[in-house]
């Protein structure tokens, strides 16, 4: 059933690239959209002439799917509207400016959230609640794998985002930032994060195609992360490393296996992609802004984990 408040009123979408129009296309049936995008002539409001804090009922939320360098100002314009949001990942490449926006988030009580679809999926929870069960005894390590062949999968790398680390740009931002957040979701608070990154291939961008970052986590857990964007074939694995048996998910193949001493079984397979976390996402997030609850990942929580990858 559609809620009330969707009906009355609109969702502002504020940049229209791929993911603003990904946004557009999963709403547009239930919701009436607004548009803002600076660059593009296409059918908008004009965010810098219409007042959001007067304006705060005529819109359910704000999507903010710009590129990274501009994250602070439009989050900032919501947060002080009061305006509920989802922000684009990551939330920022440079830190300064952001408890202004942090205080106006909490002192609005307002619902925020990072897209970082992955904590949406089935298996991925199905997970930790194996782990919270003790299936796997104590969790001590998680290990990430994941590399690809970035430019067959965008054959544009070289013209968007990804081209330049300002805009969130190469693989740390770009991709390790995901499995970061994902690790985050189980190994809890972060510690402090190492980084390694290089561009061991990519000839035509000056962006890193090539990272490691370990992580230690307040709970007495170690997290690694490593990947690169250039090999073939298509690698997206993690392993949770327990004092009695360890769990591997291989996303690609959509399977879970139990491994201990010298035996690996398959004890649950999956059917997802990445258009079914997208809309888990979207879902949860209007969930939450009837129930005036969390969604899985808070700016707050964005903002601790990404200052100390800094």
């Amino acid at each position: 059933m559609v809620d009330i408040l969707q009906i009355k009123k609109k969702i502002l979408i504020i940049g229209y690239g791929a993911m603003g129009k990904k946004y557009e296309n999963a709403l547009k049936k239930n919701f009436l959209i607004d548009i803002y995008d600076k660059n593009k002539k296409i059918r908008n409001v004009n965010i810098n002439k219409i007042n959001l804090k007067k304006n705060t009922n005529k819109y359910y939320f704000a999507i903010i799917s710009t590129p990274a360098n501009s994250h602070l100002k439009y989050c900032s314009i919501c947060a002080k509207a009061g305006l509920n949001f989802i922000v684009e990942k990551p939330l920022f490449i440079k830190k300064n400016g952001w408890h202004d926006v942090l205080n106006h988030i909490k002192k609005n009580k307002i619902v925020t959230s990072v897209a970082y679809p992955r904590r949406y999926g089935k298996a991925y929870n199905f997970i930790k609640k194996l782990i919270k069960s003790g299936k796997i005894g104590n969790l001590k390590i998680i290990k990430s794998n994941y590399s690809q062949n970035f430019r067959i999968l965008r054959k544009d790398y070289k013209k968007i985002y990804y081209s330049n680390e300002n805009n969130s740009g190469g693989i740390i931002y770009d991709a390790l930032s995901h499995h970061l957040n994902l690790q985050s979701f189980y190994g809890g608070k972060i510690k402090n994060i190492t980084k390694v990154k290089k561009r061991l291939e990519f000839k035509d961008v000056k962006v890193s195609d090539t990272g490691i970052v370990i992580i230690k986590f307040k709970k007495n857990i170690l997290g690694l992360i490593f990947g690169n964007q250039f090999q073939s074939p298509n690698i997206d694995e993690i392993e949770f490393v327990g004092s009695k048996k360890n769990l591997i998910y291989n996303r690609i193949d959509n399977k879970l296996f139990l491994a201990w001493d010298k035996k690996k079984k398959i004890i649950k397979s999956f059917n997802e992609n990445y258009e079914n976390l997208f809309k888990s996402q979207l879902d949860d997030f209007l969930k939450c802004l009837r129930n005036r609850s969390l969604p899985k990942t808070t700016v707050a929580e964005e903002w601790d984990n990404l200052i100390k990858l800094k």
